[in-house]
């Protein structure tokens, strides 16, 4: 696969990417947070959370050098190859859990999940709440549209 290219809408890539300047930090932390790295040998745990780090620094660099040279109106996001793609939806599960864990830990997951419950709950949460959740949802839509393109569908 030469290249995988999305389409979004200009605002949508840069509410997305001024998002990820915000959380993608956060969100490589996290992703070492969230591994299971041995304890039994403290120089081989600290090399592995050293290659964690790196790795996820890394797809969250692809990500939002993809959103940054997204051109066009709608905006096309090209990533050169499949291995970049596999690259940018680990970073967008990064961003999406550590958003999930630090702004709204408190809602159930099954209400994220449903759209009925979710329309009830929006209006009581504060506005910061609402645009990362919004956010949350966006890169949830990019991720299940490039999911599709590296599976060979034509969504997207």
């Amino acid at each position: 696969m030469p290249e995988v290219r999305l389409t979004l809408t200009v605002e949508a890539r840069e509410i997305l990417g001024n998002l990820l300047r915000l959380a993608g930090p956060a969100a490589a932390r996290s992703a070492v947070g969230r591994a299971r790295v041995p304890g039994d040998d403290p120089e081989l745990a600290d090399a592995w959370r050293r290659g964690l780090a790196e790795a996820a620094s890394g797809e969250l660099a692809i990500l939002a050098s993809a959103l940054a040279s997204a051109k066009g109106d709608p905006a096309v996001v090209i990533l050169p190859d499949e291995a970049a793609g596999w690259a940018v939806a680990r970073a967008l599960t990064s961003v999406r859990l550590t958003l999930r864990e630090t702004v709204f830990p408190a809602i159930p997951d099954d209400a994220l999940e449903n759209e009925a419950q979710l329309a009830r709950l929006v209006p009581r949460l504060p506005a910061e709440q609402r645009h990362a959740l919004a956010c949350y949802d966006c890169f949830g839509l990019l991720q299940l549209a490039l999911l599709a393109r590296l599976g060979g569908d034509e969504i997207g």
